[in-house]
């Protein structure tokens, strides 16, 4: 395949989400590749520990790494099953033929409760035929990936991906004047959505995403799991302070798996770059550390202290970026910056092991 078709279905495969990792996938592994040398990395193991949206971990593992990613949130577990433990099982044609057929079952608690309110009628038929038959499959990968296509098929019928009540039921009574005008295409897209073609090609884009590598998904705190999980490479990208919080976002789709929506992080609240003390704390038999985080309520000084506190040499950079886009202010879009941080134990095995360490030792302080 060639490469830049193959980035496009990696991509493709994942459901658009808040603070993720894309764009920035390609700069994190090449500061890996400073320190630790690429032809390496199939004999490491990568943590990615809070999976999130699964871009950072599901580049990893197209890059050779065996991955370890956690999180707590049934929505990114259950991209992580699809895809990053997963490398052999897909979606096929019949699989979505059967989700698309009309039942004559009783209406399921989505359509109960979210229509018309927050999807369609149609749309919340799909959404618990997908999740019921995701219930009742015995393969945890298929299963996996039916409880994706449902993220997908949920996010996809709001603009932006910001799945909300109210609006959408004006689409189906034709009260489009009373819709924002540049939301419009997006709900009337979102009635096609259940279309068995469009379905296919939703499922053919989340199997661009299914390929041979090893990977494991552990549905924990990683301030629990961190002290018991051996790793080469840790990548922390903790909720950021002070900004939008992940459960206030996709509360909704946590009610769709999960029941009910989930508390917010502590990382999330103004004071939670304290968390990132322990976080580090709990990391230290990891060689090599990779952080980001915006830069809301933290310096990029005061996250280089943090590592160095800890014996780490450190390499820091600051990247404009743009969170929510879509809806951001224009001042935020002026003001928002990303950080990355490095952080490494040149004494380590790993790093005294390799030819990377002292070109990039060099490199963060020249």
């Amino acid at each position: 395949m060639h490469k830049s078709r193959k980035k496009l279905s990696l991509w493709s495969a994942l459901p658009p989400y808040l603070g993720g990792k894309r764009r920035l996938c390609p700069l994190i592994f090449r500061e890996i590749d400073r320190l630790v040398p690429r032809r390496t990395w199939r004999d490491l193991t990568f943590l990615d520990a809070f999976l999130g949206g699964g871009s950072v971990s599901l580049y990893g593992k197209a890059m050779g790494f065996k991955v370890v990613a956690t999180d707590i949130a049934t929505r990114s577990i259950t991209i992580g099953r699809a895809l990053i433990e997963n490398s052999r099982v897909r979606l096929t044609r019949e699989d979505v033929l059967r989700l698309a057929a009309l039942s004559d079952a009783p209406p399921g608690r989505i359509e109960q409760d979210y229509a018309p309110s927050t999807f369609t009628q149609e749309q919340a038929r799909f959404l618990d035929r997908a999740l019921r038959t995701a219930a009742e499959t015995t393969d945890p990968a298929k299963a996996a990936l039916y409880r994706l296509l449902a993220i997908r098929v949920a996010l996809l019928a709001h603009p932006y991906s910001q799945v909300r009540k109210g609006t959408i039921h004006r689409v189906t009574t034709g009260e489009y004047e009373s819709i924002t005008e540049s939301a419009v295409y997006h709900y009337v897209d979102g009635l096609r959505l259940t279309r068995p073609e469009q379905l296919w090609t939703l499922a053919q884009q989340i199997n661009g995403g299914v390929f041979q590598g090893e990977g494991r998904v552990i549905q924990r705190s990683i301030l629990d799991a961190l002290p018991e999980t051996k790793a080469d490479v840790a990548y922390f990208d903790p909720p950021y302070p002070g900004v939008m919080s992940y459960e206030k976002e996709y509360s909704v789709i946590d009610e769709l798996l999960e029941g009910a929506s989930r508390p917010t992080s502590p990382f999330t609240a103004r004071d939670g770059a304290a968390m990132i003390d322990g976080l580090l704390e709990r990391a230290r038999h990891i060689p090599l550390w990779i952080l980001s985080l915006g830069n809301a309520v933290v310096t990029l000084a005061d996250l280089e202290e943090k590592m160095r506190r800890l014996g780490r040499e450190t390499r820091a950079i600051e990247i404009k970026y743009q969170h929510l886009p879509a809806v951001a202010t224009d001042e935020k879009k002026a003001t928002n910056l990303e950080f990355l941080v490095v952080g490494w134990d040149a004494q380590s095995a790993l790093l005294k092991n390799t030819t990377g360490g002292d070109h990039a030792a060099q490199e963060a302080t020249a």
